[in-house]
């Protein structure tokens, strides 16, 4: 399950300003927001009502994790989650703060 990774991976790197950004499609439902209660969820989860981020992101698919560099162009896509990508997905971002840093 990816949310509970992605909450790790926030909390690792927020204080380096790496921001984690969760859509949902559609209204939320009350044990969607009890899911994300129970997994202490901070960072931000928005509701994409008329599909605008999934045809800007062009998703056809979920889960999709998308990195944005800090100028907002995307960078890394991958389609479906497993727990093995998280170090993946943290070298991804590794590297995009030390490009960051260096520019």
């Amino acid at each position: 399950m990816e949310l509970p990774r992605l909450v790790e991976i926030y909390e690792k790197y927020e204080n380096r300003g790496v921001k984690v950004v969760s859509i949902d499609s559609g209204t939320r439902s009350l044990a969607a927001t009890e899911f994300l209660a129970e997994n202490n969820v901070r960072h931000q989860v928005l509701n994409d009502l008329d599909g605008e981020v999934m045809n800007t992101y062009r998703i056809v698919a979920i889960p999709v994790t998308v990195i944005v560099d800090h100028e907002g162009r995307v960078m890394f896509r991958h389609l479906g989650f497993a727990d093995e990508m998280v170090p993946r997905l943290e070298g991804e971002i590794e590297t995009l703060l030390a490009w960051k840093d260096a520019n």
